[in-house]
């Protein structure tokens, strides 16, 4: 415990985070801000592995649900008065923590994230050092995933359920039962609509034995050495995509300008990116599908990388990553690709969080496959 211990290293555990997330994830510049006051606090920010959890003890996932698009992100606060109350809780993960060990009857044990993104991970470090309970080093999906029913809970057939979700504003509702997992995700993205937004939310309640059996171990301890490598290859004058992609142990697949975009809010930011390829890339163009995170990218018009894969946009020159909702037009992008993770390398894993789970009738092609 206690991996991160500067401003140095919130920055590069986020900026790791960030690049594992897809594009997706949203920007986690509140998240940097937390963390940074936990700091000042003399809070201790780090993760643990499982081993050191009791096997019997109880882990809870905390993640909020919600779009990326722009406007999930507008301050909502008169909107909000309007309603009746403002903001009271600035980490409402904390809220929803304590609302499902009141529910279950239970002292939640340790936490452990549902993805790795911008928001979501730097926000359960932040509540896991608030609440004093240890995060594990490791997550249920390896990457950022858009869904509850593209997670390795699904893949394994896990039960999430109750999930206890609190909003910034002091609004509190328990799911108790759902027919699936796309109904749960259905409702949880609804209640982020109602929310204004984004809603917290404290579910898959599990003993530590069984979190064993689910997880992607070490994905944390991986975000704080990516993000490292990127800021070292920086300040060393290397090349920083180059530092993720060998850091991912994946490929630069891409580079080029944005000639197209369109999305629309749809309860996720839904749309396409469309790039035109510079340097080594000239003459190629490259469409990229993304509902939150990228999910499916044609090469030339032809089917090519594809979740559960992952593809990240960056920018070329810092290798800072770079979230879909802030992409402009005319940007230079480079797109850095790692292979999936192993809980997704099967049939039940594909149908998670393959191309025909988007709607996509794509055969699946793995990444090492194609390059």
């Amino acid at each position: 415990m206690g991996q991160i211990k500067t401003d140095t290293d919130v920055a590069d555990f986020l900026r790791g985070a960030d690049f594992m997330s897809a594009s997706g994830g949203g920007n986690p510049a509140v998240q940097h801000e937390q963390l940074l006051e936990d700091l000042r606090h003399g809070r201790s920010l780090g993760f643990v592995p499982l081993a050191e959890l009791d096997p019997d003890g109880i882990t809870f996932s905390v993640c909020y649900s919600g779009s990326i698009a722009p406007e999930s992100f507008d301050d909502p606060e008169e909107r909000a008065l309007a309603l009746g109350g403002g903001k009271v809780n600035d980490l409402p993960f904390v809220q929803a923590v304590r609302l499902l060990e009141e529910v279950l009857g239970v002292s939640c044990a340790g936490l452990v994230s549902i993805e790795i993104g911008g928001i979501n991970t730097g926000a359960i470090l932040s509540a896991a050092s608030r609440l004093g309970l240890p995060l594990v080093d490791g997550d249920y999906s390896g990457r950022a995933i858009p869904e509850l029913n593209a997670t390795a809970l699904h893949v394994f057939g896990a039960q999430p359920l109750p999930m206890a979700c609190v909003d910034h504003f002091g609004n509190e509702v328990i799911l108790r039962a759902s027919p699936s997992d796309a109904w749960a995700e259905r409702i949880g993205k609804h209640l982020a609509l109602a929310s204004l937004g984004m809603i917290a939310c404290s579910f898959a309640a599990l003993p530590a034995r069984e979190t064993a059996r689910l997880y992607v171990p070490g994905t944390l301890s991986e975000c704080l050495a990516l993000g490292r490598a990127i800021r070292v290859a920086r300040e060393n004058g290397a090349d920083p995509v180059e530092a993720a992609a060998a850091a991912l142990d994946g490929w630069v697949i891409f580079r080029g300008t944005v000639t197209g975009r369109d999305w629309a809010n749809t309860g996720y930011m839904e749309g396409t990116h469309e790039l035109t390829g510079t340097g080594a890339f000239a003459g190629h163009t490259l469409k990229v599908w993304f509902r939150n995170e990228n999910h499916v990218s044609w090469l030339d018009g032809e089917p090519w990388v594809t979740s559960p894969d992952l593809m990240e946009f960056c920018d070329p020159a810092t290798g800072e990553p770079l979230v879909n909702t802030y992409v402009q037009l005319g940007q230079e992008i480079a797109v850095v690709g790692r292979r999936r993770r192993d809980q997704f390398d099967s049939a039940a894993g594909l149908g998670a969080l393959g191309p025909r789970h988007f709607g996509f009738d794509l055969e699946f092609r793995g990444i090492e496959s194609l390059l």
